[in-house]
């Protein structure tokens, strides 16, 4: 009885280090919304020259998102879990990364963004470099990566 609780007990780590990236990822949608170029604060989205900052801030969002998971995962006391917490975390962080950018797209639409204009494709508020969305799953994965080599432990 005993190991079926142990085990209930890991299920349910393993699906707060999923849900909470998750979750935080809509956070980041906001935040990704309000800050970047052609949001609703500041910027221009006619102009050409800020998409690629507006890419900027959600790749440098994601690295943020990204380091602060893995400091997270590395302030835990448990070490023998490691690796499938930082799965979990991952497959987290791939999900919030979608949701951030989906998101950052849907305040854009329902919302607004600033300098939109119809005339201009693309101007509205959006990802163009797809790969930014990569970065906060890039990031938690090397670090899970440097976590497991520094902490391994043989499981005898």
């Amino acid at each position: 009885m005993r190991e079926r609780r142990g085990h209930g007990r890991a299920r349910a780590s393993l699906l707060r280090w999923t849900l909470a990236p998750t979750a935080a990822g809509l956070l980041l949608g906001v935040l990704w919304w309000l800050a970047a170029p052609g949001g609703i604060l500041h910027g221009d989205g006619s102009d050409l020259t800020s998409w690629d900052e507006r890419d900027l801030v959600f790749a440098a969002l994601g690295a943020v998102a990204g380091g602060v998971t893995v400091t997270v995962l590395a302030a835990g006391r448990a070490r023998s879990g490691l690796p499938d917490r930082g799965l979990a975390a991952l497959a987290g962080s791939v999900a919030g990364s979608a949701l951030a950018a989906g998101m950052g797209l849907a305040l854009g639409r329902i919302v607004g963004s600033r300098g939109a204009d119809a005339a201009v494709p693309g101007s509205d508020f959006g990802l163009q470099a797809l790969s930014a969305a990569a970065v906060w799953p890039a990031v938690t994965a090397l670090g899970v990566l440097a976590l497991t080599t520094l902490w391994w432990r043989d499981p005898k």
